[in-house]
């Protein structure tokens, strides 16, 4: 009952931000972006405070590790699998003409040259767009510093003051979705754009079940490490505000690292022929912050699906989190 009212507030900050914004009564201005910054921030460090208060978290963190890698890996390997196995029907959407966006197998002189980015900036983008996540994780590992070295604090330990700073992150991620210029209901009633997220939330789900090699894995406890698709910031908090702290952190550490095997694989995947894969091992990230490595990859035409594909897969995040850990 608590996951569920849980759910239910989450839904409620969410859909406010939306409706306000859609209703002209606050908007996605620079000033809520800074404010979006500093809600993370503080967000983020709150659950290092929460970590650092449980001290069962803190003496097993080697599994923490290994369970956040072993996610990652298997996910990902999912995901790509299954989107390979999928070539047969994406080729056969495009010969019907179903795809409006179709992109079709991909050509060596397919256009991706006016992107191409040779090995060294490929590398110098890695490391740029990696700033910001390296920055969050020090956060973390701050707060998680502070919170050992803190006495026991009720309103620490019971993710209170964290749950505030997800409220108000929460209700601006519903101003800029209402502001972002994307038109949500095309992106539902397009079989096209929805078929490759889809594939990508299957996939990730099937290979997360590899956790439940782990002591007390269930289904739903592996489906929620995983249903963060690449959005770290999110993810992790969402499942440690819901009374596992310790699977928050490895969800927080494997969303960070399917970010970036995401910038490693996306180059490789094109070995497939086909843009889904690297577009589906990216995840939620295919709209944002992996773009222009898809975009070179793949050229041009793959960058609608991409957008389309990442902007699907961040609305679900909210919603899919919670969902399998009342499971």
């Amino acid at each position: 009952m608590g996951t569920i009212i849980s759910l239910l507030l989450l839904l409620v900050f969410l859909a406010g931000g939306f409706f306000v914004a859609r209703f002209g009564l606050l908007r996605f201005t620079p000033i809520a972006g800074i404010a979006f910054s500093f809600a993370l921030y503080l967000l983020l460090f709150s659950m290092g405070l929460r970590l650092g208060q449980s001290r069962d978290v803190l003496a097993n963190l080697s599994l923490v590790g290994a369970l956040a890698i072993s996610c990652t890996l298997f996910a990902c390997g999912g995901t790509v699998l299954l989107h390979v196995l999928f070539i047969p029907v994406y080729r056969r959407l495009d010969r019907v003409g179903i795809r409006g966006d179709a992109i079709g197998d991909v050509k060596a002189d397919d256009g991706a040259s006016t992107l191409s980015l040779s090995g060294s900036r490929r590398l110098s983008l890695l490391f740029y767009n990696l700033r910001k996540p390296l920055f969050l994780l020090a956060l973390v590992i701050l707060g998680t510093a502070v919170g050992y070295a803190l006495p026991e604090i009720a309103v620490i330990r019971d993710g209170s003051i964290s749950t505030v700073f997800l409220y108000i992150l929460l209700f601006i991620i519903g101003l800029q979705m209402a502001d972002s210029g994307h038109d949500l209901a095309r992106f539902f009633t397009r079989p096209s754009l929805l078929v490759v997220p889809l594939v990508t939330i299957v996939g990730t789900l099937a290979g997360s079940l590899g956790t439940l090699a782990f002591d007390g894995m269930t289904p739903g406890r592996s489906f929620a490490l995983a249903s963060g698709f690449g959005w770290y910031s999110l993810s992790g908090v969402l499942i440690a505000n819901l009374g596992d702290p310790m699977l928050g952190a490895a969800s927080f550490l494997s969303n960070l690292l399917r970010e970036t095997l995401a910038f490693l694989a996306v180059p490789l995947l094109r070995l497939t022929g086909r843009p889904e894969s690297g577009i589906g091992v990216a995840g939620a990230t295919s709209m944002d912050v992996t773009l222009p490595v898809i975009g070179d990859a793949w050229g041009p035409s793959s960058i609608p699906l991409s957008v389309a594909h990442g902007v699907i897969l961040s609305l679900l995040v909210p919603f899919l989190v919670p969902l399998f850990m009342s499971l």
